[in-house]
């Protein structure tokens, strides 16, 4: 094997916005996209925890509400020429069928989990169109390709971005787009904490004590980073599941 497969990925003179940033997955994409010397727009609603980020003048930061479309428009604005967007922020629900499901719970999933990726990807699109170049990463879910791995909203806002992913790829592959998600199982986060959730979700969590234990954060990051990469040239509109095997059981 030659030298040059082992080198690192790097990604300098390129500019990322990741969203989700001040979470578990996010705060390593941010530190990781910086250590291979790219530009990093840092975007999360949680002023505070993105206060919290280790300072550097390579990090952008940047507070607003993903789902709001005047809030993603001045993000992209902002960040500039924009090669790779990095689609993270998510809410989780509490795990309910489809009768137990309030249509508020509903339209928060779907405007943060769906509405604010497609926001941002119809936001830095044209740009990467009129470079000829540019990477979209959804981070989506193993929900977004089965149909009972969540509750209802959280199954249909990843099933959802896994097609806007697909759509992506198909229509604007031949110009020099590649989109991909990543659709990890559970994950060792606070997003995991099923508080509240229905009887009937308890009970088939209880039941399903084969699944692998939770990936780390930094194991979901290090796929995010590999499909931005160069390394990943030929891959697209794929929904590549991170899940220990979860989806085989």
């Amino acid at each position: 094997m030659s030298g040059d497969t082992a080198r690192p990925q790097t990604f300098a003179g390129r500019t990322v916005i990741v969203t989700g940033a001040a979470g578990g997955v996010g705060r390593i994409l941010v530190r990781e996209f910086r250590l291979r010397d790219a530009r990093v727009v840092a975007v999360d609603r949680d002023t505070a925890a993105l206060d919290r980020l280790d300072a550097d003048p390579g990090v952008m930061r940047l507070a607003a509400d993903v789902s709001e479309a005047g809030e993603v428009a001045r993000v992209v604005d902002e960040a500039g020429e924009v090669d790779i967007m990095v689609n993270n922020a998510a809410v989780i629900d509490r795990l309910g069928m489809a009768h137990e499901v309030t249509v508020e719970e509903w339209h928060r999933l779907l405007d943060i989990n769906l509405t604010a990726p497609f926001l941002f990807c119809n936001g830095v699109l044209p740009g990467m169109l009129r470079r000829g170049r540019g990477v979209i990463v959804n981070v989506a879910s193993v929900a977004g390709v089965r149909g009972g791995r969540a509750g209802a909203a959280y199954t249909a806002s990843k099933h959802g971005l896994v097609g806007l992913t697909k759509n992506i790829a198909a229509t604007l592959g031949d110009r020099g787009i590649r989109s991909n998600a990543v659709c990890p199982g559970s994950i060792q986060t606070g997003m995991q904490d099923v508080t509240g959730a229905f009887p009937s979700a308890l009970e088939a969590l209880s039941r399903d004590r084969r699944k692998p234990a939770p990936a780390l954060p930094e194991e979901v990051a290090s796929v995010v980073l590999f499909l931005a990469s160069d390394a990943a040239a030929r891959v697209n509109g794929v929904a590549l599941p991170v899940d220990s095997g979860s989806l085989a059981f």
